[in-house]
C-alpha cells in the first residue's frame, strides 16, 4: 500500500477563484515549483462533468423504470469516477513527464462549479480557495471589458442587470465566492484559503504557507523567480501579466473608485455579508470618500510595512499640483465668483473640498467656500461650519490634476473612469452636479476665459498635509 505521504505528494491541485482575482498569477507561482505543473486553462473539470454525465446517459440507456435507473446509478457511479480518473490521468500523465513534474494543477475559471465532483474522483485532491475583495475585482472587470462585458463568466450576469456593470460584476463575484465558500466549509481539511491581498502584500510567506499545505517542498524566492520561469502560453488567462516582471499590491483597493450606488441594495447587504466572513471591509457610504492607498482588508494590520511600504508607491507631488490649485482659483475674479452663483444657484454658501492624492497619508487638501447671498467675494472667507463639512469632495492624483489643469484631459471623462471622484453629499446620485460645474469652470477646467478685473475669492484653507 502507497505512503500517504506519497499520495499526498502525486494529488492534484485546483485552484478555485473568481475571474479577476489573481489566479494567473497564482498559476505563475504552482507552476514554477519544482514538483508542481499548472498549465493554462483546460477546462478539465467541466470536461469530467460531462464525461459522468455521459458515462449516466448510457447506463441508463435500457433502464425503463425510476427504481431499476436508480439501482444502476448507484452500482456504476464508482465505475464512472474510476474510469473519468483514468482518462485524466492518461492526460495530465504525458504531460507531466514532458514537464518533468510530478503532480498536475489547474486554474481553469468555474471549476468551483465541478469541485464536488473533483473530490469525488480525486479524494486526495488539494484546493486552494483564492478570494479578492469585491469591489476589487468589479474594477478589474471593468478595466478588462472596455467595449462590454463579456468572458470571464459575467456573461449570463449581464443579461439579469442590464447597463449596470457593477452589480452585474458584484453578483458574478458573488455566486462564485458562495460557491467557494460552501464547498470550503464542505471539505476543510481539503481546503487552503488565499486572498489575494495578502498573496501580493507577504507574497513569501503567502505561498510559503501554500506550498506547507499542499504536502510540497519548500521554495524561497520563488515569487519572484515565478516571472523568469517559462510558462506555457496557449490557453486562457490574464494576458496583463505576460508584460509584468514583479509582484506589485499596486492594485489593491483600486474598487475605491467603484461607485456604490450603483450596486442595488439586496445585492449590496449580500456582498457585505460575505466581505466580513471573508476579513474584508464592508462597502459603505463612506466607500469611494476614502483618500489614496486604501487596504481593503479588514483585519490589515496598522503600520505594518509589508502593507504600507508596498501599496504606497509614488504618483506624485501633491503639494507642488495643490499650490497649482491655489494659485489657479487666486487669481479667479471676484465678479466671476458671483457669474458662478447666478448660473448654479444650488452652490451658494457652500463648500467644495480638494484633494491631490499622494502616496501613503501623503495628501494635498483645500477648500473652497462659494459666497451665501447675502455675501459678496470682496468681504473674504466667513466663518461658517459649511468650511468643515463640504458639500462636495473632488479627489484625484498629481497626474489627473495636472492633466485637468492643463486643459489634456475633460473632467467627466475622468470621472467616469473613476481617475476623478467626486462625492456629493448633496446630490449623489448624479455625474453632473452644481459643484462640479461651477468648481471646473472657477479651475478653468470647461474651458471658459476669465477676463474680468482680479478680484478675491473665499478660499478658506490654504494647502495643508492629511
Amino acid at each position: 500500500m502507497p505512503d500517504i505521504r506519497d499520495r499526498e505528494q502525486h494529488s492534484p491541485v485546483f485552484v478555485l477563484s473568481a475571474s479577476r482575482s489573481g489566479s494567473t498569477l497564482m498559476r505563475f507561482i504552482l507552476d514554477s515549483h519544482p514538483d508542481l505543473a499548472c498549465p493554462p486553462e483546460t477546462g478539465v473539470t467541466a470536461a469530467c462533468a460531462g464525461l459522468v454525465h455521459a458515462w449516466d446517459i448510457l447506463e441508463n440507456a435500457s433502464v425503463s423504470d425510476r427504481t431499476g435507473a436508480e439501482e444502476a446509478g448507484q452500482a456504476g457511479s464508482a465505475r464512472a469516477l474510476a474510469a473519468v480518473r483514468d482518462t485524466v490521468d492518461g492526460i495530465y500523465g504525458r504531460y507531466l513527464e514532458r514537464r518533468g513534474k510530478r503532480r498536475w494543477c489547474d486554474k481553469s475559471l468555474g471549476s468551483h462549479h465541478g469541485a464536488e465532483l473533483m473530490a469525488q474522483v480525486y479524494p486526495e485532491a488539494r484546493f486552494i480557495c483564492l478570494y479578492r475583495h469585491c469591489m476589487d475585482v468589479i474594477a478589474s472587470g471593468v478595466d478588462a471589458c472596455p467595449w462590454g462585458l463579456h468572458r470571464f463568466g459575467f456573461d449570463g450576469f449581464t443579461t439579469q442587470y442590464p447597463g449596470n456593470s457593477v452589480t452585474a460584476v458584484g453578483s458574478y463575484w458573488l455566486a462564485t465566492v458562495q460557491s467557494i465558500l460552501a464547498f470550503e466549509q464542505k471539505h476543510p481539511e481539503a481546503c487552503h484559503r488565499v486572498r489575494y491581498e495578502d498573496l501580493v502584500t507577504a507574497p513569501e510567506e503567502t505561498a510559503a504557507a501554500m506550498f506547507s499545505f499542499l504536502g510540497a517542498g519548500p521554495a524561497p524566492g520563488i515569487t519572484r523567480s515565478c516571472f523568469r520561469t517559462p510558462h506555457e502560453g496557449n490557453g486562457a488567462g490574464d494576458e496583463e501579466i505576460w508584460f509584468t516582471d514583479g509582484i506589485s499590491a499596486d492594485a489593491v483597493g483600486c474598487g475605491v473608485r467603484v461607485p456604490v450606488a450603483a450596486l442595488t441594495p439586496q445585492v449590496r447587504h449580500d456582498i457585505n455579508e460575505t466581505l466580513v466572513l471573508l476579513g474584508y471591509r464592508q462597502v459603505d457610504e463612506e466607500w469611494n470618500a476614502q483618500v489614496g492607498r486604501f487596504d481593503v482588508r479588514a483585519d490589515a494590520p496598522r503600520g505594518d510595512p509589508a502593507t504600507h511600504g508596498d501599496l504606497a508607491a509614488r504618483h506624485g507631488e501633491p503639494d507642488t499640483v495643490a499650490r497649482a490649485i491655489v494659485d489657479r482659483l487666486g487669481s479667479v475674479h471676484g465678479q466671476d465668483v458671483n457669474e458662478a452663483s447666478a448660473i448654479w444657484p444650488a452652490v451658494a454658501g457652500q463648500t467644495i473640498a480638494i484633494v491631490v492624492e499622494g502616496s501613503g497619508e501623503d495628501h494635498a487638501r483645500l477648500r473652497w467656500r462659494f459666497p451665501a447671498p447675502a455675501e459678496r467675494p470682496d468681504d473674504g472667507p466667513a466663518d461658517t461650519t459649511a468650511d468643515r463639512q463640504p458639500t462636495c469632495t473632488m479627489i484625484a492624483g498629481p497626474a489627473t490634476w495636472r492633466a485637468l489643469l492643463d486643459g489634456e484631459a475633460n473632467a467627466i471623462a475622468e470621472m467616469t473612469a473613476g481617475r476623478l471622484r467626486c462625492i456629493n453629499r448633496r446630490d449623489g446620485h448624479r455625474l453632473r452636479s452644481d459643484e462640479v460645474h461651477a468648481m471646473s469652470w472657477l479651475l478653468g477646467l470647461a474651458r471658459v476665459p476669465l477676463t474680468r478685473e482680479p478680484g478675491r475669492g473665499l478660499l478658506t484653507a490654504s494647502v495643508s498635509d492629511a
